[in-house]
């Protein structure tokens, strides 16, 4: 930390030993900026805080009031007045010294054989010595922090560089205002005051820390731009000791190494970022490259594809996707979600959808692992911005390298027909599919409709409130093999509503319930209605 020259000091030097205090005790610890001599009636004028003025009141009388000339010398925060006495004076005015004694202003004393300009060079001298130390020092703290971040030492050894030279603890929060790093006692939660304008250089806080018996302190936040943008916050907080002005070269410099560390590892992200989108490019498109050089690539990221994968498709329905941006944002926090929730797992955004591969062990009960952890996808996403539920489709488990495309074509399958055979599971597992994949692929959905017998088509057309318990109880009844008792079960109703209800089907419909050539039209057909939404409840 850099000297600042004190009166009492100055008093020290060579030029000063014949000099005598006439009063202002109080003031011996001013600073020492710079050095004046005026003889001007309007010395004022060009007096700045810190200086000392020399005069030896060659315009006394011009200069009276002398109680009035003093009060403004002092609105100026001068740091000393020496008067040369022995030449227009022969002694400090009584005036200037009760006037001074009233603002505690030091007044100094000198003989006449004293010259100004020997004073005006020690001074000098030494002043420019602090300047050079505080440019030796700029240098010093400026070679550190860039070193710091060409050795790529990271952010918190750069913050516990910057607390070393400036004494007090610091924080590093993200554009969250989540704390990233930090030194002892920097921990307190971060929230921009009121009324704070976003993107200002930096606020301050008075805050209580609890690591030291909540005492009171001011915090400072500095903000750092990364481009036109606020990224991050570097927050110090005063709890060993104000800030000093000479401090703020160790701050900026951090502030520099803090955005130049940054940098870096957001080209490290956008590198890694594209070196896996290759990279599970050619898993998925059937790379030409041997299974050796995918397995060399897939380790550089930490990647066993040794294991085998579960491959999962995941995204929104047509009807909930956002427009531009707001997709693409949508999407990317569905990534990080993705990461907190699956271990070892690696996604990647591929058009309207991401692309999860899941690392599986050697238990059996790998649906029933996915199926829980993406149930807790699910509320996680559901409950930020109460977004619309997620749909996820599920590959058949890929052993090895060669399996992959596969396992993902499945899962797009099982992803898109879930949609659109409406299926009530928000996760779909490919096998769960069955005939709805032929249909989907035979033709669109308005020639599928012409496959649907007449007799369901009359049973659907019915207006009446019953419909939907009559329809219900057709395909519980086709999924129990023609079982009216099991079906009663499966439907938790009473055997006789059951036998009532095919009477209905028979009598209304004209499905012939005994024909299995029409009950497989008929459970084909069930299948369609529900791909167009035509066997709900209205």
């Amino acid at each position: 930390m850099a000297h600042q020259l004190k009166i009492s000091e100055l008093l020290q030097f060579a030029p000063f030993r014949q000099a005598r205090l006439i009063c202002g005790e109080e003031g011996l610890s001013n600073p020492v900026r710079g050095v004046n001599v005026i003889e001007a009636p309007d010395v004022t004028d060009w007096l700045q805080p810190g200086d000392v003025l020399l005069t030896n009141f060659y315009s006394l009388d011009r200069l009276r009031p002398l109680d009035a000339f003093i009060e403004k010398i002092a609105a100026r925060k001068l740091s000393a007045l020496i008067v040369k006495t022995g030449l227009f004076v022969q002694e400090v005015p009584e005036e200037i010294v009760e006037a001074a004694r009233k603002h505690r202003l030091p007044v100094i004393e000198i003989p006449r054989s004293v010259l100004y300009r020997t004073i005006v060079l020690c001074i000098s001298e030494h002043l420019l010595s602090e300047r050079l130390g505080v440019l030796e020092r700029f240098k010093e703290i400026s070679d550190h922090f860039l070193s710091a971040s060409l050795a790529n030492q990271g952010a918190f050894r750069i913050l516990k560089s910057l607390e070393t030279f400036i004494g007090n603890p610091v924080g590093l929060y993200d554009e969250q205002l989540q704390c990233l790093a930090g030194t002892t006692g920097s921990s307190v939660s971060l929230a921009p005051p009121e009324g704070h304008q976003e993107g200002a250089p930096y606020y301050i806080q008075t805050i209580a820390t609890s690591e030291a018996d909540n005492r009171i302190c001011n915090r400072y936040v500095f903000s750092i731009r990364v481009g036109d943008e606020v990224r991050l916050y570097l927050t110090v907080l005063e709890l060993n000791g104000e800030l000093e002005d000479v401090q703020s070269i160790a701050i900026e410099s951090a502030i520099n190494a803090l955005a130049l560390d940054f940098l870096r590892q957001q080209a490290v992200i956008e590198v890694e970022k594209q070196f896996r989108f290759d990279l599970i490019g050619d898993l998925l498109g059937g790379s030409a490259l041997p299974p050796g050089e995918l397995h060399r690539r897939a380790g550089l990221i930490q990647w066993d594809l040794r294991r085998k994968h579960a491959v999962v498709v995941l995204g929104l329905k047509a009807s909930q996707k956002l427009p531009g941006s707001s997709e693409s944002k949508s999407l990317e926090r569905l990534s990080q979600l993705l990461a907190d929730v699956f271990d070892n797992a690696h996604a990647q955004i591929r058009g309207s959808h991401v692309v999860l591969f899941w690392p599986i062990g050697e238990g059996r009960e790998w649906r029933t692992q996915l199926e829980r952890r993406f149930a807790e996808l699910n509320a996680l996403w559901t409950r930020s911005e109460e977004r619309a539920p997620l749909r996820a489709g599920v590959g058949e488990l890929a052993a090895d390298v060669e399996d992959l495309p596969r396992s993902y074509r499945q899962a797009l399958d099982a992803f898109n027909i879930g949609i659109r055979a409406r299926f009530e599971k928000s996760l779909v597992f490919f096998h769960e599919i069955g005939i709805y994949r032929m249909l989907c692929r035979l033709a669109p959905q308005h020639e599928l409709r012409e496959m649907v017998p007449p007799s369901l088509q009359k049973l659907v057309s019915i207006r009446t409130r019953g419909r939907a318990d009559l329809i219900e109880t057709l395909e519980a009844y086709i999924a129990c093999n023609g079982n009216a008792l099991e079906t009663s079960r499966r439907l938790e109703v009473h055997p006789k509503t059951v036998l009532y209800r095919l009477d209905k089907v028979r009598s209304e419909a004209g499905i012939n319930l005994g024909d299995a050539e029409e009950m497989l039209m008929v459970q084909i057909g069930l299948k369609i209605l529900k791909m167009d939404g035509a066997t709900e409840a209205t």
